[in-house]
């Protein structure tokens, strides 16, 4: 009879907290049984989508800006060479005076219209800056393989971070499993031993090593459950990926 009550507060312990309705989840209030059916995507579309992250992002713009600098730089040789022009038009005026000592001084005032323009050009080469035109660009193309380059390890770097969450997260939500079973365990054990110790069936020492057993079980659980919950927001974080919102409670 003992063995059978003792199964029925276990099942109950485990379906406690299952709500009759679904609903959408919340990490706070996550069932063993929502991490037991919590499914994470492939590694592959995980790390397409960490291409979005922050870290690869920066160095896409920096390629982009690096790019503009290397054509600007092949036009470079346009400054060697200019071109000039000038349009003027305009009334001239000139006044002028004459005297002499058989004539009287006397001014006279004359203006015309007139339109003048000019146009020019020229090459202007540095020596200096003609030896550097082509070093220059190969330069700027060598920043832009750097780029790339940096890209590329940041990019493994984020890989390998994902990899490990991803196998931390599959490792932890087994564990969960087993404590959360063992937490069942111990709490209808303890239970039962209450019962028996108001019913003058048991003693304090044996009901206070029950309740022992299932305050670790709960600490057990719950720092397995915050490990696990704290490499999931992780995941999402660096692989731009929802995985908790698409949890249902069931």
């Amino acid at each position: 009879m003992r063995n059978k009550l003792l199964s029925i507060l276990i099942f109950s312990c485990l379906c406690f907290a299952l709500p009759l309705q679904a609903q959408e989840s919340d990490i706070s209030d996550m069932t063993p049984d929502d991490y037991a059916h919590l499914e994470l995507p492939s590694l592959d579309v995980l790390f397409e989508n960490a291409k979005n992250n922050p870290a690869i992002k920066i160095q896409d713009v920096n390629k982009e800006e690096e790019v503009n600098l290397l054509k600007k730089e092949k036009r470079s040789w346009l400054k060697y060479f200019y071109i000039g022009g000038a349009y003027n038009y305009g009334i001239l005026g000139s006044l002028s005076t004459y005297s002499d000592s058989a004539t009287p001084l006397y001014s006279q005032y004359s203006k015309n219209a007139q339109n003048s323009y000019h146009i020019g050009g020229g090459i202007s080469i540095p020596i200096e800056s003609l030896f550097d035109y082509k070093p220059n660009i190969n330069r700027q193309k060598l920043r832009i393989k750097e780029i790339d380059l940096q890209k590329e390890k940041n990019m493994d770097d984020l890989k390998q971070q994902i990899i490990e969450l991803y196998t931390s997260i599959i490792s932890n939500i087994n564990t969960l499993k087993i404590k959360a079973e063992y937490l069942a365990f111990t709490n209808a054990q303890y239970q039962i031993g209450e019962n028996d110790f108001l019913n003058g069936k048991g003693d304090a020492s044996s009901l206070s090593k029950q309740k022992e057993m299932q305050a670790n079980a709960g600490s057990d659980y719950e720092t397995t459950r915050a490990a696990l919950n704290m490499s999931l927001l992780k995941l999402e974080i660096l692989a731009r990926t929802p995985i908790l919102s698409k949890v249902k409670i069931k």
